[in-house]
């Protein structure tokens, strides 16, 4: 069921209506708690997170600042940086998942890993490998989920929702359609549309991040009436992105920002606000920027 919306009040007026839910999804406070288990259990090695554990600046500087040392998937392959850390050291797997051959490389070079794959994205490769059918793949070309799941499943054909270019190879009469979990509903109804004009027995695959679906679901539940809206995330972040498309589609005036900073600059006093956040923002960073738009008059 959706998360209802939730007044808070100042004594003049309802300035700020939270958009729930809000704060870290379960995947990434899941692969955050495993990063710290980690720096417990290992205190005399240094901590290699690899790829961006979670798609937030805010948060990767404040790993950063504990001692956890971050290798960008901008900067190089995840093989190459893998084989960038030194022996006997520790690894921790990005949420969005990796080619389960960086295991066995993680395993030649003596690491100690730790895999924070989300169980919404593992769960949607195991599917896949289930299925007596033909895969069809929805998703972002250059998301480390969707390369994560083409690699494990190489067989899988491709729809690209930036592009909408299908690299269909299926002879299936009923493949089945697996989608990155944190795709939006018109990304995703519109790659379906065009998969099943191509293949019209095409079954739909049972994993979507619930997470996802109740946050796009809670802004295009933003009433018309109010016309500012704060999506907190960063731009490197698919699903914060999503939302402020949601909110820009339905007509409010919407503004991404990674930070208090940044919502600082916008011109919000005396305004009724809603304020969302993607799965990768923190909720002491929400909370901040909730207090701040509470004492505008």
């Amino acid at each position: 069921m959706f998360a209802q919306f939730s007044f808070v009040v100042d004594n003049i007026a309802m300035k700020v209506r939270v958009v729930k839910p809000y704060g870290f999804c379960s995947g990434v406070s899941r692969a955050i708690l495993l990063a710290h288990k980690a720096k417990e259990e290992h205190p005399e090695k240094k901590i290699y997170l690899l790829g961006m554990i979670v798609h937030n600046e805010k948060v990767i500087s404040s790993l950063q600042d504990e001692g956890f040392v971050i290798l960008d998937e901008r900067k190089d392959s995840l093989a190459n940086l893998l084989e960038s850390i030194p022996e006997e050291q520790v690894v921790v797997f990005s949420a969005h998942g990796h080619d389960e051959k960086l295991d066995d490389l993680a395993r030649r070079r003596k690491l100690i890993a730790y895999d924070a794959t989300c169980p919404f994205v593992l769960a949607n490769v195991n599917e896949a490998r289930r299925s007596k059918e033909e895969v069809i793949y929805i998703g972002v070309h250059d998301h480390l989920e969707s390369q994560a799941f083409l690699a494990n499943c190489p067989t899988a054909s491709f729809y690209d929702v930036k592009s909408n270019i299908f690299d269909d190879h299926c002879v299936s009469p009923s493949p089945l359609v697996i989608a990155q979990t944190t795709l939006g509903e018109e990304e995703y109804d519109r790659a379906i549309f065009a998969i099943k004009a191509a293949h019209k027995n095409a079954k739909e695959g049972k994993e979507r991040c619930p997470s996802t679906k109740e946050r796009q679901q809670s802004v295009y539940d933003i009433p018309s009436s109010i016309k500012e809206v704060v999506v907190l995330g960063s731009s490197t972040s698919n699903n914060s992105k999503k939302l402020y498309e949601i909110a820009v589609e339905k007509g409010h005036k919407a503004h991404l920002c990674l930070g208090l900073d940044e919502v600082k600059k916008l011109k919000l006093e005396g305004k009724e606000v809603a304020l969302s956040s993607g799965a990768s923002t923190a909720p002491d960073d929400f909370d901040k920027v909730r207090e701040y738009l509470e004492t505008l008059s």
